[in-house]
């Protein structure tokens, strides 16, 4: 894929991720950057991560990454409904940016939702890297009237990064980010809740493991966990019952059960990492 002109609207860690894997890829001829934070902009700008910072998407873009946080992508797409150019977010919640978008006007049909299941517990340009979506899967949602011009661009881009490219429902997606990434999230910011100073002379690799993504932006996983709350809170519920269940059988000590819980989660947990290791 050859681009004459991307916008990237955000060039924090996905923004300026997708910018540097594309100007390493040689996928488009100019790479330009709107940024609201100057810092960011000038640091991109001099690290190479675009070609120029501008104050608004170009005229002659080609296509248009809105890498802004979740609840400001709706904003975004309206501002841009007559731009001739494919957009696409990278939020991780996709169908109440579709409601705030459908809330003005109609879904621009040059819009087609997106998110790249890979990140990072750091943020900002500093923090970008051109292997983030090696490999990666890239939900796309489109509507019923999303353009196949649209929807062709914005998948092929993704490939080009290096990612496999599956489409859902807004829905669906947002129950299953629910569980495997805001959940997660939610539990390890609650986890360091009743963590001091005393523990942490005491913590080994499980801490680390568990609570890496607890050092990601908070005002970010506010946005995100607000935006997909129905979803969440369905998710901890049931969470809240698996928990109880477990608490139960230690409580009783009920070996029987108690190992069978445990079986259970770590043949889903090598599942998962099979899984992983052949895609």
């Amino acid at each position: 894929m050859k681009l004459g002109t991307l916008a990237i609207v955000g060039v924090g860690l996905i923004g300026g991720s997708i910018g540097k894997a594309v100007k390493e890829r040689g996928i488009a001829q100019r790479v330009v950057g709107i940024e609201a934070n100057p810092d960011s902009a000038q640091w991109a700008l001099t690290n190479g991560l675009i070609d120029e910072v501008a104050a608004q998407v170009p005229d002659d873009a080609e296509l248009v990454a809105l890498c802004v946080p979740s609840d400001l992508v709706a904003e975004w797409v309206v501002a841009l409904s007559q731009h001739p150019a494919p957009l696409f977010d990278v939020g991780s919640v996709k169908a109440p940016i579709i409601e705030a978008i459908a809330a003005s006007q109609p879904v621009p049909p040059t819009f087609l939702p997106c998110h790249p299941i890979s990140g990072s517990e750091r943020s900002g340009p500093q923090a970008a890297d051109a292997a983030l979506f090696d490999g990666c899967t890239v939900v796309v949602t489109p509507l019923q009237h999303t353009a196949a011009r649209a929807e062709q661009a914005c998948s092929e881009f993704w490939q080009a990064l290096g990612a496999q490219v599956v489409s859902m429902q807004p829905d669906a997606h947002d129950a299953a980010l629910a569980v495997t990434s805001h959940l997660p999230h939610l539990l390890a910011f609650a986890f360091m809740q009743q963590v001091d100073d005393a523990h942490l002379p005491l913590t080994g690799g499980g801490f680390r493991d568990f609570t890496r993504i607890a050092a990601a932006s908070p005002e970010l996983w506010w946005r995100i966990m607000q935006l997909n709350r129905k979803a969440l809170t369905a998710a901890l519920d049931d969470y809240a019952d698996n928990l109880r269940a477990m608490a139960e059988v230690i409580e009783q000590g009920d070996e029987g059960k108690g190992l069978a819980l445990i079986q259970a989660a770590v043949a889903k947990r090598q599942r998962a990492q099979r899984l992983q290791d052949e895609s």
